[in-house]
């Protein structure tokens, strides 16, 4: 809990002396940033051109038994396809790993690229096209293999239900 200084003006009067400011000092509690609850804060990131692994479980609702992710040369993007930016599960496997967050509603890059992909599908489209690449894919949404491309799905290639607590960096 931190405290603060703050001084508060009393009403002026019209015909009264100028009396000296009150000092108030209250107590504002600190709330961590919504989200990041139960997640520890990610190491430093590896030195360029060095990736780190991860481990990446299954959430509430998922499927999959895991994954582990380790980027290398050339194959250093974490691509996040959810729209509105990096998603955070994306931004926290780049994070400890090393690798390159990339959004992929914005640009494209070759499936070669990708360590990883993040997605945010429960349907039928993006929750096989990776897979069927052979692209790791990882999907923020508790979702099972469905779909014209479920036959691609694999326990080896895929993992859902997602969150940021359900990652964590192999020593």
């Amino acid at each position: 809990m931190a405290l603060f200084k703050r001084r508060n003006k009393p009403p002026e009067e019209p015909d009264s002396p100028s009396a000296p400011e009150p000092e108030v000092t209250e107590a504002i509690e600190e709330v961590p940033p919504e989200g990041s609850a139960g997640v520890p804060e990610a190491p430093a990131a590896p030195p360029a051109g060095e990736y780190r692994k991860v481990r990446i479980e299954r959430g509430a609702k998922g499927w999959g038994t895991g994954l582990t992710i380790e980027p290398k040369a050339g194959k250093d993007l974490i691509y996040s396809v959810t729209g509105g930016g990096i998603h955070p599960v994306a931004q926290r496997i780049a994070d400890l790993t090393g690798g390159t967050p990339f959004d992929g509603f914005k640009s494209k890059a070759s499936f070669d690229e990708i360590a990883v992909a993040v997605i945010d599908c429960g349907g039928t489209a993006r929750i096989g096209v990776y897979p069927m690449k052979g692209v790791p894919t990882v999907d923020v949404i508790g979702s099972s293999p469905s779909g014209p491309l479920a036959r691609f799905i694999t326990e080896e290639n895929f993992v859902s239900g997602v969150g940021v607590e359900h990652i964590s960096l192999v020593e």
